[in-house]
């Protein structure tokens, strides 16, 4: 069936070419005694899925059990995509796409769905990007996107999920002229001349180095995950792309703190990469981690099915560790190795190192401790940024003097003040007296635009439940 007049005319109003879209293979179609404006989803010429909509409300309709695909996926094969002679257009909407081959681009595709009307919790699982599996190859070899989202905050989320997905270095991001917030929009304003002007004009997005404010998008918000410890939810979180550095006296509880909240993560948000090597994994790491994601005591273990602990374990926990081979030098080379692998082949989203001085430090030839340090952390916030994962390292600080009750802070790390300089947020957990039950977790950093507040709480620990509770002192 070819489009009828009336979706014809409607197509025409937007500023597009009725007979472009029926060469594209858009048709009227009829579905439940009403004519709906079919958009066709083809790879290798064949089509897997359509879009329907109906020009006369707003109503979208797609193939029951189709898979998600890219609108227009088979330009991603041609060679100009792969050369780079030319950047693949990603847009919001068909219709934007349309707008954009009018104008004479011509490697265009639309993502199925539009953008998301909040933050991504989950983006390596998200299924409205199952799309990107679908496609991965093809657009494994595109040299450059031009992300023409719409300029509103779902299309800032959208653009921020796709810029993770494929890679800040092969990303553009447009800026639409005033009052237009999508290419079919600057069509019908300024003509098909404004809207490749504003594709050949598409910015880089910003990756390092020095840049003017106007170069930088709008981005989203910042995507956290709550710690799972109640006395301190509003003062840290779980960010994504950040460095967290826990510190504290030794045998004072770090460790159970620890586990609370990668227990927490385990459960409810995503899987997690613990760096083993002060703990030995079975028994105490394995039951301290049940223990946390089951909220019950130690003693609970033995007369409780831990099946379901046991399962989430499995699935999400990935360890890494010493114990199986003692002569293997575990420096933070290899170090970020076994991250690398467990990020890309476990999907990891937090990494935790516990505790920092036992990785083989190797400092260069005349290179200071600070120096070393320094070099370090940079490595290990750039390795976060790259794959958007919360790096969490547990620190030493120096022994105190004898008789010295001083609550240790980033900068009582020893080594270096890059601890307190590099680290996005700083964690101390103490226990003026050991033998009580009572302590403090203090928040002593928390960088500017993350979650969270500088604070400090008093807490006891119930070992019923395993869990932190808050106490007034």
């Amino acid at each position: 069936m070819t489009i009828h007049p009336k979706h014809s005319a409607w197509i025409e109003a937007r500023g597009l070419d009725p007979q472009l879209a029926a060469k594209l293979g858009l048709e009227t179609v009829m579905r439940d005694g009403k004519a709906w404006l079919a958009i066709p989803y083809l790879e290798a010429g064949q089509a897997i899925n359509h879009k329907y909509r109906l020009t006369s409300e707003k109503d979208h309709r797609m193939d029951a059990g189709a898979p998600l695909a890219l609108w227009n996926a088979d330009c991603l094969r041609e060679p100009k995509a792969r050369s780079g002679q030319a950047p693949v257009v990603i847009t919001e909407g068909e219709w934007d796409a349309i707008a954009a081959i009018q104008s004479g681009c011509e490697l265009v595709v639309s993502v199925p769905n539009g953008a998301p009307s909040s933050v991504t919790a989950d983006l390596d699982n998200a299924k409205r990007y199952e799309w990107i599996d679908r496609h991965a190859e093809a657009l494994a070899e595109v040299r450059e996107f031009v992300l023409a989202v719409d300029d509103d905050k779902a299309g800032h989320y959208l653009r921020a999920d796709l810029v993770a997905l494929l890679g800040a270095d092969r990303c553009k991001f447009i800026e639409y002229p005033f009052p237009c917030k999508d290419l079919n929009e600057v069509l019908q304003e300024y003509g098909a001349l404004t809207v490749a002007k504003c594709i050949a004009e598409a910015k880089p997005y910003p990756v390092q180095g020095l840049y003017k404010l106007d170069d930088f998008p709008e981005r989203g918000e910042v995507r956290s995950y709550p710690v799972g410890i109640d006395a301190i939810s509003d003062m840290i979180a779980i960010v994504p792309g950040t460095l967290t550095v826990v510190t504290g006296y030794a045998n004072m509880g770090k460790s159970t703190v620890m586990n609370a909240i990668i227990g927490h993560a385990l459960r409810y948000h995503f899987p997690v990469c613990v760096a083993s090597f002060e703990t030995d994994v079975k028994p105490i790491l394995r039951d301290g981690l049940r223990m946390a994601i089951m909220e019950c005591g130690k003693h609970d273990l033995t007369n409780t099915d831990t099946s379901d602990a046991d399962d989430i374990l499995a699935d999400r926990l990935t360890i890494i560790s010493q114990a199986v081979d003692e002569d293997m030098e575990m420096d933070l080379d290899k170090f970020l190795d076994l991250c690398r692998t467990a990020v890309v082949r476990h999907g990891t989203k937090m990494i935790v190192l516990d505790p920092w001085n036992e990785l083989e430090h190797k400092r260069r030839r005349d290179e200071t401790e600070t120096d070393y340090i320094s070099r370090a952390l940079r490595a290990i916030k750039r390795f976060a940024k790259q794959y958007d994962v919360a790096f969490w390292i547990v620190a030493h600080p120096t022994k105190p003097h004898e008789g010295a009750k001083k609550i240790p802070g980033l900068y009582d790390i020893s080594g270096s003040a890059n601890w307190a300089n590099k680290a996005d947020y700083g964690l101390t957990y103490h226990r003026p007296d050991p033998k009580d039950n009572l302590a403090k977790i203090i928040t002593t950093k928390v960088r500017m635009g993350l979650p969270g507040r500088k604070d400090e709480v008093s807490v006891t620990f119930d070992f019923r439940a395993s869990r932190f509770v808050k106490v007034d002192r």
